[in-house]
């Protein structure tokens, strides 16, 4: 099984094993619909945790009490951890948020394939621009909700479906 991050644990709250998730999903809804999920306690040992209560603190913050952690020493010992969920799950979120820190992902088109390192992303109304060098040329590539199928931080990758014709305009 391969797992996608969406965040990484920052702290706790109170005394009961609470902990503060810092993660990147889009949807705060969807915390309503995960019954678990996966926290790298050592390098590529994903350990599942059952989500008791949830309780969405910001766009990008939730607190989460989980099965089984239920003293502020269990969930310090969590705290800094990253934070997973299985791939299938993931991409049926498809998190659309493209920030700057994915300068140096991998993008690959559904029918093309790879089509190189993003070396930079512009911000312009309604859309993001990554350049990428493709084929000895720089290419601009819209990162909208109609081209991203997916982003795999763990891979470090974007998944686009581009419109037919737009690689060649380039070449």
């Amino acid at each position: 099984m391969s797992y996608s991050s969406i965040g990484k644990i920052t702290g706790t709250h109170g005394l009961d094993g609470r902990v503060v998730l810092h993660h990147q999903l889009d949807d705060k809804q969807i915390w309503n619909k995960l019954p678990h999920i996966f926290i790298e306690l050592r390098r590529e040992s994903y350990i599942p945790y059952f989500i008791e209560e949830r309780k969405v603190t910001g766009p990008d913050e939730v607190l989460l009490k989980l099965d089984e952690v239920d003293s502020v020493e269990l969930a310090r010992s969590l705290s800094g951890k990253q934070v997973y969920l299985e791939d299938s799950v993931f991409n049926k979120l498809k998190p659309k948020a493209v920030s700057a820190n994915m300068i140096g992902f991998r993008i690959a088109d559904r029918k093309v394939g790879e089509l190189g390192i993003i070396d930079d992303l512009f911000e312009t109304p309604g859309q993001v621009l990554a350049t990428v060098q493709y084929k000895g040329r720089e290419v601009m590539i819209p990162l909208v909700d109609a081209t991203i199928v997916g982003i795999d931080v763990a891979r470090k990758l974007v998944q686009v479906d581009l419109p037919d014709g737009l690689l060649e305009v380039y070449l």
